[in-house]
């Protein structure tokens, strides 16, 4: 029997990214990723989702996370998923 991975919490935290030119940023080892608030529903979710995938598959190379998280974020979209702001 294999001994199952325990998967590590993420703290996700919405930060102005304009300096970094970047619309989220993972901090592997961390738990943390930063996305910034001033995106759109559906690109939130896109960038939210690239970033997790980040955190837990940090070999993945780039062009296969922006890949998946743009397919992940499409079904979660069509399935009426909708980011409700406070």
């Amino acid at each position: 029997m294999t001994k199952r991975r325990r998967i590590p919490r993420l703290r996700v935290v919405e930060r102005k990214l304009g300096r970094e030119k970047a619309y989220g940023l993972c901090y592997q080892g961390l738990g943390l990723v930063e996305i910034d608030p001033r995106q759109d529903s559906k690109d939130y979710l896109d960038t939210l989702i690239h970033e997790m995938l980040h955190n837990f598959f940090p070999r993945a190379a780039e062009w296969r996370v922006g890949k998946v998280a743009t397919k992940m974020a499409n079904v979660l979209w069509r399935h009426n998923y909708r980011r409700i702001k406070d």
